[in-house]
């Protein structure tokens, strides 16, 4: 799904919000958004369970939880979690592969089995300030990446009781996707993968969805395939911590490319560096930052090169 230039679209369709499409809240979470009534009626079937539990946390969110987000200069948990929401949006490409590429190197699906018995955390730190105005707070630069790893998810759900809700709670939405991607991507698809957004000093996080796919490589990979590995998560995490968000644009190829969000119009807008990789110079100086994560490339290989190498492994 290609999720254009703007940030906001159609949890259903994908569709971009425009100033001739505006998309609309979910009345019952008020969290999801849909571009028509037909789109929240395909959407319900996968949205409904997690509607249910958004609605009931908004309803008894911990005043502690308020308290946390108060020193970054949020208002309350809710608005933290939408910018959390929203940094995740911008960065879906690079989340996504990431928790392929890791799962990768602990062995691919052999080693989390299917369905998935383990939950990708990502520790986060946020960067936001009191004070800041919302023409200040980029969605892609809100909070850093630190780390990633894994960790069961009978031990996560088993030591907290609000896991425990949470994960039940967005059970019908990981089984939707796993129904729908099973469909799509014939034979690939290995399974539904959670990922957990926690902020340093912040109880509570964000859970994503991403499907894992099969390789067609042997495993264990060989040692160029794991550089290739190593590489796409290095160029992941620069472009998250960097400030250089890699989206696929509006005519839908699956290649990825870098960009920055910048205010239009009073909201925040995705604009690529250009056009085609191939229109990319490493001398120019306008993008310091994705200079430096090419450099640190293990491989040697251009930045298309190697997303076209991951995703052929």
């Amino acid at each position: 799904m290609s999720h254009g230039s703007t940030l906001r679209h159609c949890k259903w369709c994908g569709r971009t919000e425009s100033p001739s499409q505006r998309l609309r809240k979910c009345a019952a979470c008020g969290y999801v958004l849909y571009c028509s009534k037909q789109c929240q009626r395909d959407g319900w079937p996968d949205h409904k369970g997690s509607c249910r539990y958004m609605a009931e946390s908004s309803a008894r969110a911990e005043p502690e939880y308020d308290r946390q987000v108060r020193p970054y200069g949020f208002s309350n948990s809710l608005v933290f979690s939408k910018a959390l929401s929203d940094w995740a949006e911008a960065h879906t490409w690079a989340l996504q592969t990431c928790t392929q590429a890791f799962v990768l190197q602990l062995g691919g699906v052999k080693y989390i089995k299917i369905p998935s018995q383990y939950l990708m955390v990502y520790r986060l730190i946020c960067r936001t300030k009191p004070g800041q105005s919302t023409a200040e707070r980029n969605p892609a630069t809100n909070f850093l990446a630190v780390t990633q790893g894994v960790t069961k998810i009978e031990d996560w759900t088993g030591t907290d009781s609000g896991n425990a809700r949470l994960w039940a709670g967005t059970a019908s939405e990981r089984e939707q996707i796993a129904e729908r991607m099973s469909g799509v991507l014939n034979g690939t698809f290995a399974c539904v993968m959670s990922a957990l957004l926690k902020c340093d000093r912040i109880s509570m996080g964000n859970l994503l969805n991403f499907p894992i796919m099969h390789v067609r490589k042997r495993l264990p990979l060989d040692q160029a395939s794991l550089d290739i590995i190593t590489d796409i998560i290095t160029l992941c995490y620069r472009s998250m911590g960097q400030g250089f968000p890699l989206r696929c644009d509006n005519n839908g190829g699956n290649i990825p490319l870098p960009g920055q969000f910048v205010r239009k119009a009073g909201k925040w807008v995705w604009e690529p560096f250009f056009e085609d990789w191939d229109d990319y110079s490493p001398t120019s100086p306008e993008y310091p930052a994705l200079h430096s994560a090419i450099a640190a490339f293990k491989t040697g290989m251009s930045p298309k090169q190697l997303i076209e190498a991951f995703m052929s492994l």
